[in-house]
């Protein structure tokens, strides 16, 4: 695997282009020796079966690497941490590292060297061209072998061609994908998902995020790719049940940066437009009276103000439930959940 690992914060000859994840590996190792013992020699036999957990953590490492795209981990740290429990020693081995991409402009070889490619490299990039032509016919249905591939060579470059075929099959009225396709697709896409870098991941969903939005808060949520700045990009009266499906949503860390934009979201939300409004009730025998909430589907209710609508849907669909914004009871629980989230963060991070 044609992946650079150094324990510098920079690779000599090339430039670092960005910045992806940190990654870590831990493989572990029982034994009745301390620490102290391994390191001074006293057992040769558990010193080479720690060299051997290393060397299975440092291939895990290089796949993790190569599964978010990067080219090379910098600032590699390695780390033993002792364990003890039910009378046992255990040993961690850690390898914890900066997964990066590279300028492929600048070569990493020198002078006079001769260049070469990876074959996982040149097949990569073979299933990537197979692949991507084969998607290009809308009949053509992902097998178990195309699977393998695409997980095995992290083929992230299909993610969007994937994801859409993906929204189709969640449709009630989508019946013309294989069921074998659409078994495949629910047990590999999300673990595909989630294996990708967060931005790439968060491009791929919030860029198709029309063709189905209740699906895509459901991926949004599984695979923890709230994004702030994306969401913001989506501000509009049209879009606030999407948006507030959307807050339900959690990501790996949070950043002042991404504090601001949520309350920019919050505001947003909060200036929301009437959709409905409220009128009094006459009071007569057969009207209702007090104060009446006329919702933006024309129900008529008595209700509270703030309160949301009780007439039933046509079809037994369920109860109205929209409030005079438009907005549902548990729609409301989010956003309340979301603002003590803001209140959360705004007082962990201004510290």
């Amino acid at each position: 695997m044609d992946i650079i690992i150094t324990t510098t914060d920079s690779i000599e000859g090339t430039t670092i282009t960005r910045y992806i994840d940190v990654l870590r590996s831990s493989m572990v190792v029982g034994t009745d020796l301390s620490l102290a013992d391994l390191f001074s020699g006293t057992s040769q036999k558990y010193r080479s079966q720690l060299n051997t957990i290393y060397d299975r953590a440092m291939v895990d490492l290089k796949l993790k690497c190569a599964a978010v795209g990067a080219d090379a981990i910098v600032g590699l740290h390695t780390d033993f941490e002792e364990i003890f429990g039910k009378g046992k020693t255990k040993f961690v081995v850690s390898l914890i590292g900066t997964a990066v991409k590279l300028d492929k402009s600048k070569s990493f070889f020198l002078e006079g060297e001769e260049t070469a490619v990876a074959a996982d490299v040149l097949r990569r990039q073979q299933l990537l061209l197979s692949l991507r032509r084969k998607m290009s016919d809308d009949n053509y249905a992902l097998n178990e072998s195309d699977w393998e591939n695409i997980l095995r060579y992290s083929l992230v470059d299909l993610a969007p061609l994937i994801y859409h075929r993906y929204l189709l099959l969640t449709k009630a009225t989508v019946s013309d994908i294989p069921l074998s396709e659409k078994k495949l697709l629910l047990d590999n896409f999300i673990p595909f998902l989630k294996s990708m870098n967060y931005e790439d991941a968060a491009n791929v969903v919030y860029d198709d995020v029309h063709t189905d939005p209740y699906c895509t808060a459901d991926v949004v949520e599984k695979c923890h790719l709230f994004h702030p700045e994306k969401i913001v990009r989506l501000l509009n009266h049209d879009n606030k049940h999407l948006i507030i499906s959307l807050l339900v949503a959690d990501k790996a860390s949070y950043s002042i940066h991404d504090l601001e934009l949520m309350k920019k979201i919050a505001d947003f939300i909060d200036n929301l437009p009437d959709t409905g409004h409220y009128e009094e009730g006459k009071g007569n025998l057969f009207g209702k009276s007090g104060t009446l909430l006329v919702c933006e589907r024309g129900h008529t209710t008595a209700v509270e103000l703030g309160g949301h609508c009780t007439e039933m849907l046509e079809h037994g669909l369920g109860i109205c439930n929209l409030n005079v914004k438009g907005l549902t009871e548990a729609e409301i629980d989010i956003i309340s959940q979301f603002k003590q989230k803001i209140e959360i963060l705004d007082s962990l991070l201004k510290r």
